[in-house]
């Protein structure tokens, strides 16, 4: 058995944080005025004013200047501390210049995760009114997102755990029973919808005894609910016609796609030793079929 090459990994930082001042630290772009002023800089002036920097800085040194140091990610992280008085943070240095941001290989928390988040620290002992001072919300807020998985069942809740899921339709799955819900959610999912629109009509279209009571939908007036029936209709015909048209698409795409590679397969074997006028003809031939 031939064993292949074995090659050491680029160390990405240094291997450890350094705590550098703010003025040896440069930015490649000047910061958009409107950055500064949206809640999610607000968010973060307030976190740091309760709790500190969390997460270090990421810095390069600045090519011909070791003392100097270009910041990579974290803008909004050093314009919030300069406008609390700090003069220096913690920084990871890399070793390479990456321009790609770090922040795109961030998976944001889902409306699930943040309510267990949020639940689990309060649990924990730690007081919503810190809670919301950390995260720059009020107080009533914090208490919402903690009891937002409240009434659903731990299957659905799991299996909604990673999908952008709105607090409006996990309020629509509340009215329905666990059983309901599994159902619900896994043609959701299924679906790859998860609108409080389609979750409402799931609601409208399921029977009396599969609703939580007092759910207040027993008494809505049959025109009301026809109309949400037939907005689910609606939907699920859209989508089936989306999903039979792609599939029709792909089956042709595919079928050009082979006979093309074929065309080029040949160009390249044969074309280009023969005659350049027959290499012509073979390209023509290849164009035509593709168009």
């Amino acid at each position: 058995m031939t064993k292949l090459p074995v090659k050491s990994l680029k160390v990405a930082f240094e291997s450890q944080p350094v705590l550098l001042q703010l003025n040896a630290l440069e930015s490649s772009r000047p910061l958009p005025r409107t950055a500064t002023s949206g809640k999610k800089f607000l968010q973060i002036l307030a976190s740091i004013a309760t709790i500190g920097l969390v997460e270090p800085l990421i810095v390069v040194h600045v090519e011909d200047n070791e003392d100097r140091f270009r910041i990579l990610d974290g803008r909004l992280r050093i314009e919030a501390l300069r406008r609390l008085g700090v003069s220096e943070a913690m920084c990871l240095i890399a070793t390479d210049d990456e321009a790609y941001t770090y922040n795109k290989h961030i998976s944001r928390l889902t409306s699930a995760q943040d309510a267990r988040m949020i639940a689990t620290a309060i649990e924990r002992g730690v007081p919503r009114e810190r809670i919301a001072s950390v995260l720059g919300i009020e107080v009533n807020t914090v208490k919402r997102r903690a009891n937002l998985l409240d009434g659903i069942s731990d299957e659905a809740a799991a299996l909604l755990a990673d999908k952008a899921c709105p607090a409006t339709t996990l309020k629509a799955l509340k009215l329905m029973k666990p059983p309901r819900q599994m159902e619900a959610v896994e043609l959701m999912c299924g679906q790859g919808n998860f609108t409080s629109a389609f979750a409402r009509a799931i609601v409208a279209a399921t029977p009396p005894e599969q609703l939580e009571c007092g759910a207040g939908v027993r008494g809505k007036r049959g025109k009301e609910i026809a109309e949400q029936l037939a907005c689910l209709e609606r939907e699920l015909a859209t989508l089936q016609t989306t999903v039979a048209q792609t599939d029709e698409r792909y089956g042709i795409e595919h079928l050009h796609l082979t006979v093309s590679a074929a065309y080029i397969a040949t160009l390249l074997r044969d074309g280009f030793k023969k005659t350049p006028l027959g290499a012509v003809n073979h390209f023509d031939k290849l164009l035509t079929l593709v168009v």
